[in-house]
């Protein structure tokens, strides 16, 4: 056999071989997208209509926490003068809310400073030219000084938050914020908690009434969303002038969580 024919006959070997594999593969590429649009189709089939619905728990919350801050401010020449002052009078405050029966682990320092006050002068006699000459500026010059300390006190909503108010005022603290009351973070998980699964039950009430609406029925959940719980901060003002005891209430206010759901149905 000639070269030629030789080379006539491997070309068409080799092409019959890549005509049986271009069929091969056309028919596994087939059965592949036939495989594929099959699982689509009974993805599909097996898809559940959804009801989407909103869910709400409510609480009344009466706050277990209160805070009080009271504070001194002495004036001095220097100053360590006015510090030293400061101090004095700042622990007889303590001693009189220890007395009381609040413990150091309740009380803790919220505002310490010391600064100096000024004094505005202008010269009596002053050469009225324009612009003016230095010794005619007015000049601030330092008087004193002035500390001041504040000290928060926190302790459960039970305690007499007019009695901390009271005590300390009476053992020479110069200024009282109002009492604010609050719920502690222990209390806030316990109600975010509860709050939760009766707000998932509210959600699942609603779905099951419209899925019965249409006789189907909720067979499943397809997402939930939380909102979370504000939970706020009450506070109580007073008169600085009002006579002992000070009177200080805590509120009371309604806290709110609301889920959104989507129930499968079926």
């Amino acid at each position: 056999m000639s070269d030629q024919n030789m080379n006539r006959r491997n070309f068409a070997l080799i092409a019959g071989i890549l005509a049986i594999g271009l069929v091969a593969a056309t028919i596994v590429g087939g059965q592949s997208m036939t495989a594929a649009a099959q699982q689509q189709q009974e993805q599909n089939s097996t898809e559940h209509p959804t009801v989407s619905t909103n869910g709400s728990a409510s609480v009344d919350v009466q706050p277990d926490k209160v805070s009080v801050t009271v504070g001194v401010e002495t004036d001095g020449k220097t100053a360590a003068e006015a510090a030293a002052a400061n101090a004095d009078l700042m622990e007889k405050v303590l001693a009189a809310l220890r007395e009381l029966g609040v413990t150091d682990e309740q009380m803790s320092t919220s505002n310490y400073s010391v600064y100096p006050i000024y004094n505005t002068t202008k010269p009596e006699v002053c050469i009225m030219i324009y612009p003016p000459p230095p010794e005619c500026l007015p000049r601030d010059e330092i008087v004193g000084y002035k500390a001041s300390n504040s000290v928060t006190v926190t302790v459960d909503a039970s305690f007499d938050a007019g009695s901390v108010i009271d005590a300390a005022v009476e053992a020479g603290a110069t200024n009282v914020n109002g009492a604010y009351f609050f719920v502690s973070q222990e209390k806030q998980q316990e109600i975010r908690d509860s709050l939760i699964s009766q707000a998932i039950a509210n959600a699942r009430s609603r779905a099951d009434k419209a899925a019965e609406a249409v006789d189907m029925e909720v067979i499943g959940v397809k997402s939930l969303s939380l909102n979370d719980v504000y939970f706020p901060v009450f506070y109580r003002d007073f008169a600085a002038e009002a006579a002992s005891p000070t009177p200080i209430l805590p509120g009371q206010q309604q806290v709110t969580m609301t889920v959104q759901a989507v129930f499968n149905m079926g």
